[in-house]
């Protein structure tokens, strides 16, 4: 996916939670697009806990839709006793949205872990898969574990049309394979992912079941067993689509997690190094520690800002407030939070950080009060940015050109 934006929005979300039985930590970013479409889920259970991702496309609303109501019903069912019935539900919640009426699909990728019922058993593993995010299992030596079929020594398997059993599936139900623009193979010259949910357009043709269609949310499901001391990582695509393969990712994680056993550190690195790694996507990963907390806590959501000298760019700086919004807080409590964070940026010469302390300048007041007054000022009095065309020339010059040439003559 190409860039959308004039700078990747850095702004981070993290989300921890722990019970006595796991230690849950996610990060995700923004990233180049103009907006960020993942989603994820977390339910612990005293004997299971469930862990998915969602990596939306066309919109947010299939992404956010779909782990609301798969939380919803695993709460409520409690853990699925077989395949069919895991089937059922998300071929359930497919229709529910293609109902709605509304645009946009989302991948899933989701593990089930049981917890041993002896001290010193086998934590079992149960990967649940439609699209191309990913579940990895990892050793705190940094070696990954994967199984037969699976993508990238992943647990899981990549749904994507160029696929030889998938575009096999495709044509079987009506579809077919183009090889659009980059070489990139899509169902119908649409789509570059074939199960998912949503995606309405692309499950008009075959029949006449919901697994019979181009585009399906029919899962795969992988099996594997895993010791205390190891961790299990989902991730949506933006991970990989740059230049950093699972093991790398299994390898980075675990070294955060030797440090400090801190699965949100450990997700944070991964999302960080993917963007670093030339990924141009919205980038999620959940680290899942089989080890519970000594002292369970709650579920936490914070933001940690990133870099802000784009915010007169309309289009960052919605996608910015959007990450803001994530978290609870707002953009110009996200500004404030950032500039107290550069002096420490500063002493690591942190080019980035000169460059947003340049813009800021001295803030004024002296209580929190006072100091959100002034950063919402000067957030109102930001320059717009124009953007930019071919040439360098802004596309408001542009358009103005576009329609001088339209003109008939006279």
């Amino acid at each position: 996916m190409g860039s959308a934006l004039p700078k990747a929005v850095m702004a981070t979300v993290k989300e921890k939670q722990s019970s006595k039985q796991f230690q849950v930590g996610m990060a995700e970013v923004n990233g180049w697009r103009n907006n960020m479409e993942d989603a994820h889920l977390v339910v612990l259970q005293e004997k299971y806990g469930i862990f998915g991702v969602l990596d939306g496309h066309g919109g947010e609303a299939c992404s956010a839709f779909a782990a609301r109501r798969l939380t919803e019903e695993f709460v409520k069912g409690g853990r699925p006793e077989s395949e069919e019935v895991i089937k059922k539900l998300m071929f359930q919640i497919d229709q529910e949205f293609l109902d709605s009426g509304k645009p946009s699909g989302s991948t899933c990728t989701m593990c089930i872990v049981e917890k041993p019922t002896a001290a010193g058993g086998k934590h079992k593993l149960q990967a649940i898969n439609a699209g191309d995010s990913r579940v990895l299992l990892g050793r705190r030596d940094g070696t990954i574990v994967g199984v037969e079929g699976g993508t990238d020594q992943g647990l899981t398997r990549d749904h994507k049309p160029e696929d030889p059993e998938e575009k096999k599936r495709i044509e079987r139900c009506g579809g077919r394979v183009e090889i659009a623009e980059g070489g990139v193979a899509r169902v119908n010259g649409n789509l570059s992912v074939c199960r998912g949910f949503g995606d309405a357009d692309e499950k008009k043709s075959g029949g006449p079941g919901p697994e019979d269609r181009p585009v399906t949310v029919d899962p795969e499901f992988t099996y594997i067993d895993a010791d205390e001391a190891d961790f299990v990582l989902l991730v949506c695509d933006g991970v990989s689509e740059g230049n950093f393969p699972n093991p790398e990712v299994v390898k980075l994680a675990a070294e955060v997690l030797r440090k400090d056993n801190d699965p949100v550190a450990a997700a944070n690195a991964v999302i960080h190094k993917a963007v670093e790694m030339d990924s141009k996507d919205n980038v999620t990963c959940m680290v899942v520690l089989l080890s519970g907390a000594s002292e369970p806590a709650e579920r936490t959501v914070e933001l940690t800002p990133g870099p802000i000298a784009k915010l007169g760019h309309k289009d960052f700086r919605k996608a910015y407030s959007s990450m803001c919004d994530r978290a609870g807080v707002t953009l110009a409590e996200a500004v404030m939070q950032r500039y107290d964070m550069l002096a420490d940026l500063l002493k690591e010469e942190d080019p980035e950080a000169k460059e947003d302390a340049k813009l800021i300048g001295t803030p004024s007041g002296s209580t929190d009060e006072e100091r959100r007054h002034w950063f919402q000022k000067w957030l109102n009095n930001i320059p717009a940015e124009k953007e930019t065309g071919p040439g360098g020339m802004d596309m408001e010059s542009i358009q103005q050109m576009m329609g001088l040439f339209s003109r008939d003559p006279v």
